[in-house]
């Protein structure tokens, strides 16, 4: 046995679900990607989970299966349960991730009255225990008669049957995150006066014949389990006794096998999925009150476990009996195969952004991860597909921001000498400034991560080193990446008034940029943001300005403070900390005019002009511009050079650490770097290798 086996004896140990025996008790739970079509799953998802097989993960639950055409939802590519068809892609996603001796369950879900008839091309109508509006969508469902209720009861088991002869090793039914089951159980939702509303024992009552239902019709040797919402986090809803009480019955009941723990509801989204604002770990207690409840049911917890050690130490606390590492195992697939074998230090850890994985769901796209390029892009960037240099050369990176860093520790990999040149104090680039405002320690991650890599593949990385073209040309390299990124706009452009190029007067040195305020720079006591951007980026200079003692008002061309944030789920937290702190702002408005301490302000929809004065110090969050002189300059000169990142256009991390890996394998043409709509999904009806365009 390794060493690191023994440094984790628990959390490598066996775990027995039922009639199903798990190899460890790190678990990646269901969290939707958007990988399928046409209502399955895709080639793209099986390449996914096989990743994860691969690396060492004990149980795999895939993407959710609807269970009922009502069970429609804005998300993209969901998969549904009930289709016959499922079963041949399914079949072979779990043959796949048995070769590599992973169990893999799915969970069936109904989302009820937080469905959308609007997601469907029928303009389907939403079911739900009562007719209460959706705090997810807005609208207002159907409230199910007695025989919605026994078709759903139907369309659960018979979706379970597919999953069954698919080779699923089983189940979980969602009773949470406020779906049909939970909505019934919590009087949050569940107004009815019949058999399923009012008591205790009426609003448990679905869940319970749902469950008898799969039994009866899946038999005793497969395993069947529940995925349960711990509180709603709402007075008045569901609370932790309340789950305990629930699990313990379902024991008593003898047809579960399993308890994996979850929280949260729609009514306040940031709580089911929590972003870097909040600690670790944030379910583990409620887990062991539920576990506390129990005799013998195995509980799994969810929630912010990111290490090997956390993981451990929740299994040694006796808080549950396995760890769902989701989000951790979405950012490295290897994470339990790099713990079980004592190689700790090589981790990439998941940062909890929600920015790579949560946003990009939420706007429509599939999933992928700020520090994972190759998430949902295995089959192209996945283990086992990097390649050796033809022939291997000195290479020069300028700039060691998280594209740099990715580009030189890629090429190096490789074969490639490698030099990374950083004219600053130290590696990180532009996520130096996000760990300077608060809720984003998480961030630290990125920068450790990138530069331990770097370390490993023998990068020679010189900080304080200003890189000319002359040294470039100079020094004969094969190669040259520049990296350069971007710095803040200082014109005050905005969309709101595009036919203007900026504000006249912000050349006064009494005007900041964000980098400014995060940094060196001083401001005044009475400070006005200018906020054309409504994120993490702006909000962050916000709370780092009170902090401070500044009195601050903020002036944005947008309707809401800081909308991205809804995106990253990270809203709800800011808002509780900012507006507590005395913010005072000004919505649908922009300057016109500075003049000295004077500020002319003009209201978007009605064009009416208010000035305001003494204003000490204004600070500009008004995106930035690509730092591309170098490149361009050396592009006239040098013959193999190109350039990446923000110097490119200024984006996100997870672009700059995306293309940072595409130009460490030297992809740099068109038909290279990107990969095209249905590309990573085509080979659904075919075969990997004569289904897929690389």
């Amino acid at each position: 046995m390794c060493s690191s086996v023994t440094s984790y004896p628990l959390l490598f140990s066996p775990l027995d679900v039922g009639p199903v025996r798990v190899r460890n008790r790190i678990v990646q739970t269901t969290h939707t990607k958007g990988y399928g079509a046409d209502g399955t799953d895709s080639q793209r998802t099986i390449d996914y989970f096989v990743e994860r097989a691969k690396g060492g993960c004990g149980l795999l639950f895939t993407d959710a299966h609807l269970v009922h055409p009502t069970s429609t939802v804005g998300m993209t590519r969901k998969t549904w349960g009930f289709l016959p068809r499922t079963r041949e892609i399914d079949r072979r996603l779990t043959d796949a991730v048995h070769q590599h001796g992973a169990k893999v369950f799915t969970q069936l879900v109904h989302n009820g009255l937080n469905a959308s008839a609007d997601a469907a091309d029928d303009l389907r109508v939403t079911w739900g225990p009562s007719a209460v509006k959706s705090p997810l969508y807005g609208e207002t469902p159907k409230e199910m008669e007695a025989q919605d209720i026994q078709e759903v009861i139907e369309w659960w088991a018979r979706s379970a049957e597919n999953c069954r002869e698919a080779g699923f090793d089983g189940v979980e039914i969602h009773v949470g995150h406020g779906y049909l089951l939970h909505q019934f159980w919590s009087p949050l939702y569940n107004h009815r006066t019949d058999a399923y509303g009012g008591s205790w024992d009426n609003r448990t009552r679905l869940t319970r014949e749902v469950i008898a239902e799969i039994r009866r019709r899946t038999g005793d040797d497969w395993a069947v389990g529940v995925r349960l919402t711990a509180t709603d986090h709402v007075p008045g809803g569901i609370s932790v006794a309340d789950a305990a009480r629930f699990a313990a019955e379902l024991e008593c009941d003898g047809q579960t096998d399993f308890i994996n723990v979850t929280a949260g509801d729609y009514f306040d989204f940031s709580l089911q999925n929590r972003a870097s604002d909040f600690p670790d770990g944030y379910n583990v207690e409620a887990a062991g009150t539920i576990k506390d409840a129990l005799s013998q049911l195995p509980v799994f917890v969810v929630g912010g476990i990111n290490d090997p050690a956390h993981a451990e130490s929740v299994l040694a606390a006796g808080r549950a009996d396995a760890v769902a590492m989701t989000r951790a195992i979405l950012a490295d697939p290897e994470l339990p195969n790099k713990a079980r074998e004592g190689r700790e230090s090589e981790i990439v850890r998941c940062i909890r952004g929600n920015q790579g994985c949560m946003s990009r769901l939420l706007k429509g796209f599939p999933a992928g991860c700020t520090v994972n390029p190759a998430a949902g892009r295995e089959r192209k960037l996945g283990a086992g597909t990097l390649r050796a240099a033809t022939t291997p050369g000195r290479w020069l990176v300028i700039g060691a921001g998280p594209a740099g860093l990715r580009a030189s520790t890629t090429l190096a990999r490789r074969g490639h000498r490698v030099e990374l040149a950083e004219r600053g104090s130290r590696v990180g680039g532009q996520v130096n400034l996000i760990l300077r405002t608060p809720g984003r320690s998480t961030f630290s991650r990125v920068i450790d991560d990138l530069e331990r890599a770097a370390h490993r593949a023998g990068v020679t990385i010189c900080c304080e080193r200003e890189v000319t073209v002359d040294q470039v040309v100079a020094g004969g390299y094969d190669g040259v990446v520049v990296a350069t990124g971007a710095r803040p706009s200082r014109s005050g452009y905005s969309v709101a008034n595009p036919t203007a190029t900026g504000v006249p007067g912000l050349e006064s040195a009494h005007v900041l940029t964000v980098w400014d305020v995060l940094g060196d720079g001083v401001a005044g006591s009475q400070v006005m943001v200018l906020d054309d951007e409504g994120s993490r980026y702006s909000a962050g200079a916000v709370e780092v300005l009170l902090d401070r003692g500044h009195q601050v008002e903020l002036v944005t061309p947008l309707p809401s403070l800081f909308p991205a944030t809804a995106l990253t789920l990270d809203m709800s937290p800011l808002y509780q900390r900012i507006l507590g702190k005395g913010l005072t702002y000004r919505l649908n408005a922009w300057a016109a005019r500075v003049d000295g301490t004077a500020v002319d302000l003009v209201e978007l929809y009605t064009g009416a002009v208010h000035t305001r004065l003494d204003i000490d110090t204004i600070v500009l969050a008004t995106g930035r511009v690509a730092a591309d002189e170098l490149y361009l300059e050396l592009k006239q000169t040098v013959p193999n050079v190109h350039r990446i990142g923000d110097c490119v256009a200024p984006r996100k991390i997870d672009h700059a650490i995306y293309e940072g890996e595409l130009a460490g394998r030297e992809l740099w043409d068109t038909d290279q770097r990107y990969i095209y709509d249905g590309d990573l999904e085509r080979a659904r009806l075919g075969s990997p290798e004569t289904g897929m365009p690389y």
